[in-house]
């Protein structure tokens, strides 16, 4: 039994001589960390846990007891041993890996420790790869997501400062423009761009930025000013007069305004301006007041606009032009839908109905001729514009609304057209022509009615005619209109009967250098007309009136109105020579009457 004994003792010596033992004690976060390593074969270990045991206590604070979890988020805890023991390939490389990581786990987790740690890793994978690194990879891991927390926290932090300093400039600037330090508005304007800006500057979210942003130290910053436009901006409104100039005045010219919708615009604008100065100073007492009294004066101009109204449509559509393919019935507009519209094609008719917030009679002032200007494709207007109308009977103008035919149909033509023969009135005829010569292809028409009064302005609309069908039908029109105004009209008659004075003239005429050829005159004028010298009263020279006759390279003939003269030559004598004096319109006419 002794041999026994002897022989086991000398086995477990045997043992203890092959075997390493590795204590060490550490001061970590969570306390006291002892780490007992095991190993029997230190010169092949290749990490901590490949060969042999190991053992750990538990960490304990100053008192003994486990010590409380740390906060993982703010820094990331390691536990991770360095293996002083290994001599593997990689030792370079991992002794330079536990420098930075070691500086991580002091707190100097830059980005420049992280990026060296994880090369120095990386160094270690590959030149040991069978080398255990996935617990430092994790450490380091969480040392980066730390780092991105930091930087997204610090980013947000100045993109918020960075946000509150804009919104205080920017609400600075709109302050700029509603209010002023001299006694001048500034560049607020007025009614409702004045309220426009008030609206903008949303004082109530200011109010609770201005509160957030709490005390400001510099007197410059956007907040202090924004705050002393605030306190002034009472003294402000008194001293720019804006009660005066922007409601007073405007509600004194709305008395004499006899357009019913031009008045309820100006009272609109007063409205807006109390409105305005109300949002920024909410007890302003004479504001508050005439708030009220505009308000009143909007409701009585309001009832004095509905006489006028025939429906809600006529409401809704006042100061407008309404088209559709058939005329509309008066009352009953939204049962006839289908009809309305602003595109046409060939073959369908083009009626307008211009709703009035007057009735016409007060708009024309006595007038039947109402001037209209119609282009096809923004060109020259149909018959230079100046002399394009559209005939108003005066027993058509009690009513609040025109009704007229822009393209007509035959029904409209058979009914309607007499009295444009009669004056001679183009404005169709020449409209066709333009149709014609535009071509078979789609058109943009712009139309507009200009009054010979100021109380309504001018009434403009706009629409499509896709004459892709063909415009077969138009020229035929256009011809036959042509041909009943050439019927109608004749050659002016003559005033007087000169031979000699005639042919001076005439030659006076073609001297102008123009490239039509006038072929004769006729004297309108029943006698000669003194001009003098508006300041002396002297004589200047005496003039006549005529016609000169002409046929252009198409064939067609005209007449052109012209004024000749005789120069003063004293004694009551004038001289022989006659002389271009000035001309006037030129107008197509039957080759028939020109002979």
């Amino acid at each position: 039994m002794k041999h026994i004994i002897t022989f086991l003792c000398f086995v477990f010596a045997l043992t203890i001589s092959r075997a390493q033992i590795s204590i060490r004690a550490k001061d970590t976060p969570k306390g006291k960390d002892v780490d007992v390593s095991i190993r029997t074969n230190p010169g092949s270990s290749k990490g901590s846990t490949d060969k042999g045991t190991s053992t750990k206590t538990t960490p304990t604070g100053n008192n003994g007891q486990p010590a409380p979890a740390t906060d993982t988020a703010s820094k990331p805890s390691g536990t991770s041993p360095f293996d002083e023991s290994y001599a593997g390939p990689a030792k370079v490389s991992l002794k330079a890996f536990w420098r930075q990581l070691e500086k991580l786990r002091s707190g100097e987790y830059t980005l420049s420790n992280i990026n060296n740690a994880e090369r120095m890793l990386n160094e270690v994978k590959q030149k040991d790869p069978s080398y255990n690194i996935a617990d430092l990879q994790a450490e380091v891991a969480g040392y980066r997501q730390k780092a991105n927390n930091d930087a997204a926290s610090q980013k947000a932090a100045t993109g918020k400062a960075e946000a509150e300093t804009m919104y205080f400039k920017d609400a600075w600037m709109k302050m700029v423009n509603i209010y002023s330090k001299g006694i001048d508005m500034g560049s607020g304007g007025s009614g409702k761009s004045y309220l426009d800006r008030v609206k903008a500057f949303n004082l109530e979210e200011y109010k609770e930025k201005r509160k957030a942003a709490g005390e400001q130290p510099s007197p410059n910053s956007y907040p202090n000013l924004i705050d002393a436009m605030l306190a002034d901006y009472d003294n402000y409104v008194k001293r720019s007069d804006r009660l005066k100039w922007n409601v007073t005045e405007v509600m004194v010219k709305s008395r004499n305004e006899p357009n019913p919708q031009e008045k309820i615009a100006l009272l609109n604008e007063a409205k807006y301006e109390c409105e305005a100065v109300l949002i920024m100073s909410p007890d302003n007492a004479a504001f508050k007041q005439k708030l009220d009294e505009v308000n009143k004066l909007l409701g009585n101009a309001g009832a004095e606009a509905a006489k006028y109204y025939t429906s809600d449509f006529h409401k809704e559509n006042v100061g407008k032009i309404v088209w559709s393919s058939k005329p509309l019935v008066i009352g009953k507009e939204k049962e006839m839908s289908a009809v309305i519209k602003n595109k046409f094609v060939t073959g369908e008719p083009i009626f307008g109905t211009a709703y009035l917030g007057n009735p016409a009679k007060q708009l024309m002032n006595g007038n039947e001729r109402l001037r209209v200007i119609i282009k096809v494709d923004n060109g020259t207007a149909v018959w230079g514009g100046d002399l394009s109308y559209f005939i108003l009977p005066l027993s058509s103008q009690d009513k609040s609304y025109i009704q007229f035919a822009l393209l007509p149909d035959e029904d409209w033509f058979s009914k309607n057209y007499a009295p444009y023969v009669a004056k001679e009135n183009w404005t169709y005829s020449y409209f066709m022509d333009q149709l014609v010569q535009a071509g078979d292809i789609s058109h943009e028409i712009t139309f507009s009615m200009e009054f010979p009064t100021n109380i309504q302005g001018d009434i403009d609309g706009s629409l499509s005619l896709d004459l892709s069908g063909g415009s077969t039908a138009i020229k035929a029109l256009s011809t036959k209109l042509h041909d009943q105004l050439m019927a109608s009209r004749t050659l002016p008659k003559a005033g007087m009967s000169n031979a000699a004075l005639e042919q001076q003239m005439l030659a006076a005429a073609n001297g102008l250098g123009w490239k039509d050829k006038f072929l004769k005159t006729v004297i309108t004028s029943s006698s000669w007309a003194i001009s003098k010298n508006e300041l002396t009263g002297a004589i200047l020279y005496r003039y006549v009136n005529a016609v000169c006759t002409l046929k252009d390279y198409e064939g067609k003939c005209y007449y052109q109105e012209f004024s000749f003269r005789q120069d003063y030559t004293g004694g009551g004598n004038y001289s022989g020579t006659v002389k271009y004096n000035s001309y006037g319109s030129k107008r197509e006419i039957g080759c028939d009457k020109i002979k």
